[in-house]
């Protein structure tokens, strides 16, 4: 039997009425969360892994739909230690992410709506989730139209990530868990703390451009050691993806050159794992001595796992 004539519920006033219902309740009820945009620095054909950076976060007023707390796997322990698997559902209305992150967004293409891959920081619990998925029609077309997004997200897991979006509580997950080297230079340290730093691999790309391994610069210590410390080296996104650490004793032409200081100096100490490192609080953590245990265990300069063609 056919719905009647008379009645419509697609009514664009009573749609919007709707809509405004909704962005009124989630500002009302909702969670400052402070949205973070993947970018995509290199990728890793071999492991289907890609290096992300996050460089841009658009605060903005999400719906926690669990009431009795964090759904999930919860927290397991397993060989490797407790890992916290908590999982939250996100509802953000359509109408303000569009205003509040996608039209703000810069230079991201086909930016039009939440995507798997990007960051959610909770301002209330300090903590990042990643979106795992992102479901377009819940509600299901009340009144004919769909007025929010529902994400679901999961704890996420720092894995060498570059943050630079200007929130300090947000930038200092990097500098507390990134994978960290240590470097002696030719000379006096002068560089800048936080900035980039990059070496020239000694190759080009197809258009002529440069391969730099970059880095960024997380401590020193100076007064005749010039010992510079550094988080997250990794190519450049003119490179060809490859992961690669600073060169030792390298061409004249390959220095260590700061992106704001101007500073560059020959790296000629590899210390890397010999002292704790800047971002390792944890007196009882063994990451340093892993690093070291693992250059005489694994071959890391071979490019190809399983063997030459």
């Amino acid at each position: 039997m056919a719905t009647s004539v008379y009645f419509s519920g697609a009514v664009k006033t009573e749609q919007d009425l709707y809509e405004d219902l909704v962005t009124e309740s989630i500002k009302i009820f909702g969670q400052d969360v402070v949205y973070l945009p993947r970018e995509e620095i290199a990728e890793d054909d071999l492991l289907n892994e890609t290096w992300n950076q996050y460089t841009q976060a658009f605060p903005i007023e999400m719906w926690l739909e669990n009431v009795e707390g964090f759904e999930g796997d919860g927290n397991l322990l397993g060989k490797f230690g407790l890992e916290i698997r908590d999982q939250g559902n996100f509802v953000v209305s359509k109408r303000r992410w569009e205003q509040a992150v996608g039209s703000a967004a810069a230079g991201i293409a086909d930016f039009i709506k939440p995507r798997e891959g990007d960051l959610l920081y909770m301002t209330m619990t300090s903590r990042l989730f990643e979106i795992k998925y992102v479901e377009p029609k819940s509600p299901f077309y009340q009144l004919g139209k769909l007025p929010s997004y529902t994400l679901t997200a999961e704890l996420f897991e720092y894995n060498d990530e570059h943050f630079d979006t200007g929130w300090d509580e947000i930038d200092q997950i990097e500098w507390k868990n990134a994978t960290s080297y240590s470097y002696i230079v030719s000379g006096a340290i002068a560089y800048t703390l936080g900035e980039k730093v990059t070496q020239w691999t000694g190759s080009n790309d197809g258009d002529g451009d440069p391969i730099n391994i970059e880095g960024y610069v997380s401590g020193w210590e100076g007064a005749g050691v010039n010992r510079v410390t550094i988080i997250s080296p990794h190519q450049s996104i003119n490179g060809d993806g490859t992961f690669r650490t600073f060169f030792v004793d390298a061409d004249a032409n390959q220095k260590l050159v700061g992106s704001e200081s101007g500073t560059a100096q020959n790296i000629t100490t590899d210390q890397s794992g010999t002292v704790k490192t800047f971002y390792n609080e944890d007196p009882f953590a063994d990451n340093d001595e892993f690093e070291v245990a693992g250059d005489d265990v694994i071959d890391f300069t071979e490019s190809n796992p399983f063997g030459d063609p």
